[in-house]
């Protein structure tokens, strides 16, 4: 599955795209610890590619340079912020959109503008009661995929392998997947067609924009757009059918129609949405169960909490409210397993972090791998889940 660290490059391709810049040895960093360019063309990313991934390359740097650091991604200036004291110095409250969403939107070459201040809350508002509604109304169906699955690992002898990844990503496209479009994806052909397309268009966001090879290659670019058009005429022809009608069990999609959103709106944060909730849905539940098989006592005292919640009786989401412990086991797996271990944000104007100043255009990564381990936040940063 995609490394999300590798967002954070890829989207700084697509906002740099036709526009100029000159070579980064002619601009001065404001005085910001890091490093200077590798190469004149591509600035540090060689020395990001020998380090393995974006956020291993962050994490040396900020182990040398402090909290606040810089380093040249081609021709362009980058600062990356380390530390959650830095991050909340940074982070405009009255800035709703969300860096992540900004990103994939950006790959996906969609241009819709984001609005204003009053715009965003209410679209935030409108995706937060869209989620909360559509998990109520497809409750039912998660614990039947759920207990499908269940009952699929214990058919299995004891010494068999479980594909546990490959199971955790077909559980969430079956179950975001009819949470988000409804019925349509109850039929398994669907759901595979989906995940086929899902897992081309997903490829080349990671790969494709990163080296340019998409672009090189036509047979990949058809492929590519050939998939993104199929994803977009599923959304498209939901819409439509949701438009004007009443259905039994509520889907995200109907939170989307049902608010104030032109047509490209609701088909851009559907996509999103679709896109993103399957791969970190599967990666919590890969790593979490992972997690869990590996500390014992974290098993015993999870399931202590279940049996005494849930008793014999039936699984409710009003019961799961009181899922205390298990709520922490999530966050930690989150926060071990480092799902977005990066975000970023385009420097509108210039702003200050500490003593130092940070030009506009600037492109500002939130290093959120190298926070979710800071040791002076985190007493045992590498630790991982424990019967605490």
């Amino acid at each position: 599955m995609l490394d999300f660290a590798i967002f954070a490059v890829t989207f700084f391709l697509a906002l740099v795209g036709a526009v100029l810049y000159l070579y980064p040895a002619s601009r001065q960093a404001a005085g910001i610890p890091g490093i200077t360019p590798t190469e004149e063309k591509d600035g540090n990313l060689p020395d990001i590619v020998n380090s393995g991934s974006l956020h291993e390359f962050l994490v040396n740097l900020h182990e040398r340079y402090g909290p606040v650091v810089s380093f040249w991604f081609g021709r362009r200036l980058v600062v990356s912020l380390g530390t959650v004291d830095v991050l909340k110095q940074h982070i405009n409250p009255n800035k709703t959109s969300d860096p992540f969403e900004t990103m994939l939107k950006s790959l996906l070459r969609y241009q819709s503008d984001s609005g204003n201040v009053s715009e965003n809350l209410m679209r935030k508002k409108l995706y937060e009661n869209g989620v909360t509604n559509s998990l109520r109304s497809n409750f039912a169906l998660l614990l039947k995929l759920s207990e499908e699955l269940l009952d699929k690992w214990l058919s299995y002898p004891e010494s068999q392998h479980v594909p546990l990844c490959q199971h955790m990503l077909g559980f969430a496209m079956k179950s975001v997947m009819q949470m988000v479009m409804g019925s349509t994806f109850e039929d398994e052909q669907e759901v595979i067609r989906f995940q086929k397309n899902h897992g081309t268009v997903w490829s080349e966001i990671g790969k494709g924009f990163l080296d340019g090879s998409l672009d090189k290659s036509t047979t990949r670019k058809k492929q590519y757009e050939d998939a993104l058009m199929q994803l977009e005429s599923i959304l498209k022809k939901i819409i439509k059918e949701r438009k004007g009608r009443n259905f039994s069990e509520h889907i995200f999609i109907d939170s989307l129609v049902q608010g104030d959103l032109n047509d490209q709106q609701i088909l851009e944060d559907s996509m999103i949405f679709s896109l993103a909730s399957c791969i970190i849905t599967a990666k919590l539940c890969t790593w979490a169960v992972c997690f869990l098989t590996t500390y014992e006592e974290v098993q015993r005292k999870l399931y202590e909490e279940i049996d005494q919640v849930f008793g014999k009786g039936p699984v409710t989401p009003e019961k799961i409210e009181e899922l205390r412990y298990c709520r922490q086991v999530l966050c930690e797996t989150v926060r071990t397993a480092r799902l977005t271990p990066v975000s970023a944000r385009l420097q509108d104007i210039e702003g200050k972090i500490d003593k130092f100043i940070i030009p506009r255009e600037t492109l500002v990564l939130y290093a959120l791998g190298v926070v979710l381990q800071d040791p002076s936040t985190w007493p045992s940063p590498y630790k991982g889940l424990t019967a605490d």
